[in-house]
Formats: C-alpha cells, structure tokens, sequence
C-alpha cells in the first residue's frame, strides 16, 4: 500500500514540476538571452565531425582529396539519402497493383427488450474476418501514371546526386588549386622580400662607400619592409585557403593538410572545338538539367493521374468470416451456434461530381507543368550561355599565362640589369625599385594566371558536366 501511494505521489510530483517548466524569452531589447544549461544536448554532429580522421600524414593529391570530399561531404549524403527517400515512393505506387488484405477480429453485443417479456433477447457475437481488395481496372490509367510520376521523381532525385558529385569534385578542386596557388604566392612573397634585402644591403654599401645618400637607403628600407608586410599577409592567405580546403573535403577547418604538388603539364587551347558542338553535348548531359527534365515528365504524369480520376474505376472484392455466437433467451437459457460467411463480388466506383474538385487538381497541374517547362528552358538558356563564357574565360586564361610567362622573363632580366648598374651608378635607386616592383607584379601574375586556368577548365567541364574523378575533361586533355 505504501508503494502504491509512493508511486501515486511521484505521478503527481512529476505533473506539477513540468507544469511549472518555463522558457522565458529574451528579458532586454539589448541584452543577449542567457540560455538555461540544459537548453541543449551536447553536439552529435560535432563530435561525429571530430571523429572523421583521415589519414592526411602523406602529401595529398588532387585524386586523393576528391575522394574525402566525396565521402565526408554533407552535401553528396543529403542528395544521396533524398534519391533513397524518392526510390521508395515507386515500390509505393506499384502496391496500386497489388490487393490489399485487411484482417479483423470483432465483438458484437446486442440486447433487446419486449413487451412481452418472452421476446428479449442477449445475443453476443465474435469471430475473425479477412477482406480482399483489388483495383482491376481504372479506366483512366491512373496506376500506371502514379508509377511514372513516381519513377520520374526518383530519376530526378538521382540527377540531383549526380550534380551534388560534381559540385563537390569542383569545389575541391579550386579549393586545391587555391591552395597550391597560395603556396606558390607565399614563395613569391618570400623571394621578393630577399630580392628587396639585396637592394637594402646594395644601398648600404654604396652609402657606406660613400657612392650612395642616406635617403637611397631610407627608400629601400621602405621597399624592404612593404615586402615583409606582403609576406605576412600572403602567410595569412595561405592558411585561410588550406581552412576552405579542409570545408570543401568534409572536415574540420583545423585539419592540418599537406598537398602534393599538381602532377599534369599545363593544358592546351580548345580552341580547336566546335563550341556549338560543345554546347549542345553538354546540355543533354548535364545532371541538373536531366534533374529538370525528369521533373517536368513527373509532372506530366501527374496531370494523367489527376484526369484519370474522371473515370470509373473496377474493384474486385472477397471476405471470409468467421461468426461465434452466444444466445440468450427466457429463463437464461443459452443457445452456441457458429457458421462461416463468404462473400465476393465485383463493384464500378464512379466519381460524377466532387464539386470540381477534380478539374481544379487538373488545372494546377497543367500550370504546374507548364511552369517548370519554361523553368527548363531558362535553365538551358543559362547553361549554354554559362557554357559559353567558360569556355571564353578558360581561353582568355591560357593567354593570360603565356603573356604573365613573357613579362616574368623580361621582368627579371631588367631586375637583374638595373642592380647591376646601380652597383655601377649607372641607375638610381628609383630605377632599381621600380625594376623590382615591376618583378614582383610579374611572379603574382604569373602565379594567379597558373591558377586562373586550372580554374577555369575545372569551370568549364563543370558547366559542360563531365567533371569526373579519374576522367578526361575534352580529348586529349586530361583532368589535373
């Protein structure tokens, strides 16, 4: 008895405590809500992303780090589980093909009271029951559009996978390059600032030959330590692109990532391609644009089943039941019996007015559909115009290395040509740092024009959609 008065009283403790829970919004306009310390629970998903602990003791290549991303990036496993959630709904719409069998167990209690009294009655009755169910027919092909419409969708969600993969092979990939490009930046950064220390030092040397003014080594002090001021910066750089890299394979931005430098020369000209051609390939490629064309067979598939609602549709049924019975009569007499029942029969269903309803389903459908056609034909005019411009872009970048090429050479030979006549005092110290800026402009461009066309190629066969992992971009190309 204690026990139970005990457990009685917890109950009712219980229902008052959570009754007096609050969650208090924000008391000030100005103050920060201070949440309570069981607001949250701790985080899973940080702890899972702790977790993931590739091997990254080893120079990564570029293979090597698309095969990460691929398998610890977000965004492939959300379109990954969306294709699983959508295959689901085909096996749903083909049960529309298959009976449906229901079993039942009942109860039935029924009392009658009569004048005279002789005609009461106490009858109880109970038994299971199995009900079959068939749609054999609808005359409007509802079944097989469902089916469709089901299919469509799943091939839809499939595409969109498709693309989350190259998304992420592109991201990775310019994410690398970033990388590369950054290191490539910080060693210009290093060698101009060396170069400047050789102009600081030539200064002082004339200065303390007494061939140089104190002023020549006052400006190249200033070049001096400008240069160190980009070479902490391009530090900077560096470490914010391996972070972005770290996000784009699926990790955490204090992952400490070496790479490994790219391997394949320097790609060719295209220039050779029917870019029509180009264009025209890609657009029956590419997997978004698949995505939207599937979306819109769906959605034509809908507009079937919404009109096959119009037409009658044939039922087959069948039951088996099985009655007990219990009778009670004058004298609380009582009477058992039992007895099996079978039915089975055919029935036409025929919808003749739902107040519309089904014209409207049918109208919104249409506008559906045609809404997202003319949504597929703006996604392929942007395409082919998105095709275009990288392929113009990725043209212009192969120019802009040979040219960055060009000026690196001739860049560094005045450099070299200006110190050795200011060591002469045949130049000034403004002809020398000129020479040496008009240097280090060079190595930047150059490095950006390196990256300007891995970039932009990693682009354009995104935008032609056959950015694959261990595939050729364009023939005779192969991808870095």
């Amino acid at each position: 008895m204690n026990l139970k008065v005990c457990g009685l009283g917890s109950v009712v403790c219980g229902l008052f405590l959570s009754g007096c829970v609050q969650a208090p919004p924000p008391a000030s306009l100005t103050e920060s809500w201070i949440p309570p310390g069981n607001s949250q629970k701790p985080d899973a998903v940080l702890q899972e992303l702790r977790a993931q602990s590739p091997d990254l003791t080893q120079p990564q290549s570029l293979s090597a780090i698309a095969d990460i991303a691929l398998q610890n990036n977000p965004a492939t496993r959300k379109t990954w589980n969306d294709a699983r959630a959508a295959s689901e709904q085909v096996r749903y719409a083909r049960g529309y093909f298959m009976p449906s069998l229901t079993a039942g167990v009942g109860v039935n209690r029924v009392t009658t009271s009569a004048r005279p009294e002789s005609f009461d009655q106490n009858n109880m009755s109970y038994g299971p029951s199995l009900q079959l169910s068939y749609l054999i027919c609808n005359f409007g092909g509802g079944r097989s559009a469902a089916v469709e419409q089901a299919l469509q969708t799943v091939y839809a969600a499939n595409f969109a996978f498709n693309r989350a993969i190259q998304d992420t092979l592109l991201n990775s990939e310019i994410a690398y390059y970033t990388v590369i490009s950054a290191q490539a930046g910080l060693e210009a950064a290093t060698t101009n600032a060396l170069d400047a220390k050789v102009i600081l030092d030539a200064a002082t040397t004339r200065r303390d030959a007494g061939l140089g003014v104190d002023l020549d080594v006052l400006q190249a002090q200033t070049a001096y330590d400008q240069s160190l001021y980009t070479l902490t910066g391009a530090r900077g750089q560096l470490q914010i692109a391996r972070g972005l890299l770290a996000q784009a394979m699926g990790l955490l931005a204090d992952n400490q990532i070496s790479l490994a430098p790219p391997e394949a020369p320097l790609p060719a000209s295209l220039s050779g391609e029917n870019v029509r051609r180009l264009i025209d390939e890609a657009l029956a490629r590419r997997p978004d644009l698949s995505a939207l064309r599937a979306s819109l067979a769906a959605r034509q598939a809908s507009i079937r089943v919404a009109r096959a609602s119009r037409w009658p549709s044939l039922y087959g049924t069948a039951s088996a039941t099985r009655d007990y019975y219990e009778l009670y009569g004058l004298n609380n007499r009582a009477s058992q019996s039992d007895d099996w029942a079978y039915t089975g029969g055919l029935s036409l269903k025929w919808n003749l007015f739902d107040g519309l309803q089904t014209l409207s389903t049918v109208r919104t459908a249409e506008a559906q559909t045609e809404a997202l056609r003319a949504q597929l034909k703006q996604a392929e005019l942007a395409a082919s115009a998105e095709i275009w411009a990288r392929f113009q872009n990725y043209e212009t970048a192969l120019q802009k290395h040979q040219f960055s090429s060009q000026a690196m050479k001739s860049s560094f030979s005045a450099w070299e040509m200006a110190l050795e006549s200011y060591k002469t005092g045949v130049k000034t110290i403004l002809d020398l740092l000129i020479a040496e800026n008009q240097l280090s402009q060079a190595r930047s461009q150059q490095i950006a024009a390196r990256q300007e066309v891995f970039t932009a190629l990693a682009n354009l066969a995104h935008a032609t959609g056959i950015i694959e992992k261990g595939e050729t971009i364009f023939k005779g190309q192969q991808r870095q």
